[in-house]
């Protein structure tokens, strides 16, 4: 790893950092030191954290630190930061690792830093594309939290960046590599044809939240709320009073601009497209074999679209109080080749309200999502078994040898394993881009509420002006990509 004599320093200090009361413990994921890839501690990689809400108590920490050392975390929200500065700090302790970790409310503070090697970014969306850019552009190979990006112009820039620096990034759509590898196997079943030519897939993602009004006011003393609010133009902080999600994603937050709930403004993300979409979408066109550049413009039609405030003729929400993002919609993607690919919120007439349904020619059908893969095909593989090297050769280097694949957190561990070896990882940033892209203009298309046509090859919308106006968006004075 870059930088080994100040790392070595590093891990041989055994002065105690910062001590934060209250924090929660990863005894159960440490598993020793010693990574898959690493033989020694110097070897290693210095990992920071970038964004430390949700994710990095789900997720990030305690997977990329059985790999690693923490050399650093960073939130805007110092509540967030102390409380995942303690789970590193317990982290440490259990593994018998020194307690000197950094936190910082700058992520540029933990680009400075040599002895950091690996960025993971779980921040809002809308910081994702700037703090990826900004990290391999210091010699850092990236994690990065889904969706990468809020425009297709951003996803350009990535790759752009990419391809100059060399370094790796992986993206955490992690239902390519975990989830028993029933995701995998879906998609290799229709690569190899066990339902026949593909007809139709029909891709639920749920639907986006709906509230009432939100009141302006102060944000909370921890929150950094101009420094959140990043490349988007400022607006007045809004938040309720009352908590009213108890349980799941959002509990413990008032609805508001901030924290969880951002990803119902289009402003900073793009609802369930960018949400689940990023996820089912994914590998509904990973299974197709549609993540090249050569497949031919795509239409894009919006069959219903339900938003929760009224849109001006450009698509622009005409309403900041309340959450914008379409809460119901049926779009209907139409490939070149007459596959179709239904994005929804839901399909009750079909028995499923989340998840991937693929449907052939000749009538049969299999449901995939992360609890389940079944269907009459599906039930066909104990007869007749996918060929061996089948899984493997949906990805440019193939991730399946050894008995983590398919396991809880090797999403992670791929990306670990990359960086040491520098080949590809399973979710590489190109066909995220251009699958990422196909969510982006299927929003374009229900903010529009008209039929539009995106042609992979050109990344454009051919002469619609209006469509093409999303494809890059203004960004605030000084928090531009490259500022």
């Amino acid at each position: 790893m870059r930088s080994r004599t100040t790392r070595r320093r590093f891990l041989q200090t055994a002065t105690a950092g910062c001590l934060l009361a209250g924090g929660a413990s990863f005894e159960n994921a440490v598993g020793g030191i010693r990574a898959t890839g690493f033989q020694s501690p110097n070897e290693q990689p210095g990992i920071a954290f970038v964004g430390t809400g949700i994710r990095y108590h789900t997720y990030h920490g305690k997977q990329a630190l059985k790999h690693g050392p923490c050399i650093a975390v960073c939130d805007v929200d110092s509540l967030q930061a102390g409380r995942a500065l303690q789970v590193a700090i317990d982290h440490h302790r259990t593994a018998k690792r020194p307690l000197v970790i950094d936190a910082f409310e700058d992520y540029r503070r933990v680009l400075d830093n040599k002895d950091v090697d690996v960025v993971v970014v779980g921040t809002v969306d809308h910081w994702h594309s700037k703090i990826a850019i900004d990290s391999m552009l210091a010699g850092k190979d990236v994690y990065c939290e889904k969706p990468v990006t809020l425009t297709i112009r951003e996803g350009q820039q990535i790759l752009e960046t990419q391809k100059k620096t060399g370094r790796i990034v992986q993206v955490g759509t992690q239902q390519r590599t975990e989830f028993a590898k029933r995701f995998a196997t879906a998609a290799a079943m229709v690569r190899e044809k066990r339902i026949g030519d593909v007809a139709e897939v029909n891709i639920c993602l749920g639907g986006s939240r709906i509230c009432e009004p939100l009141p302006r006011a102060t944000p909370p003393k921890t929150l950094n709320w101009d420094l959140w609010q990043g490349q988007c133009q400022h607006k007045d902080y809004r938040a309720e009073k009352i908590v009213r999600d108890q349980s799941g994603w959002g509990a413990g937050f008032p609805f508001g601009r901030a924290h969880r709930y951002y990803r119902w403004f289009y402003e900073y993300s793009g609802g369930k497209l960018t949400d689940w979409g990023a996820h089912h979408v994914d590998i509904a066109m990973w299974a197709l074999n549609k993540l090249g550049d050569d497949i031919g413009p795509i239409s894009i039609e919006p069959l219903e679209v339900v938003h929760p405030v009224p849109l001006d003729p450009k698509g622009m929400p005409l309403a900041e109080d309340r959450f914008n993002c379409a809460v119901s919609f049926k779009v209907k993607c139409t490939f070149s080749d007459g596959v179709v690919m239904c994005v929804r919120d839901t399909a009750k007439e079909l028995g499923f309200t989340n998840g991937i349904m693929f449907a052939g020619r000749n009538k049969s059908r299999f449901l995939v999502n992360r609890g389940k893969l079944v269907g009459a095909p599906v039930e066909g593989l104990k007869d007749k078994p996918l060929p061996s090297g089948s899984l493997g050769s949906l990805y440019i280097d193939d991730p399946t040898e050894g008995d983590q694949y398919g396991k809880p957190g090797y999403h992670m561990t791929n990306f670990m394993e990359c960086v040491k070896s520098r080949n590809t990882p399973a979710s590489d940033m190109l066909s995220h881009h251009r699958m990422l892209n196909v969510c982006h203009a299927i929003n374009i298309a229900m903010r529009l509420q008209r039929r539009v046509v995106f042609d992979p090859k050109t990344e454009r919308f051919g002469d619609d002006r209006l469509a093409n106006s999303f494809i890059e968006r203004e960004q605030r004075k000084g928090f531009e990509i490259g500022a």
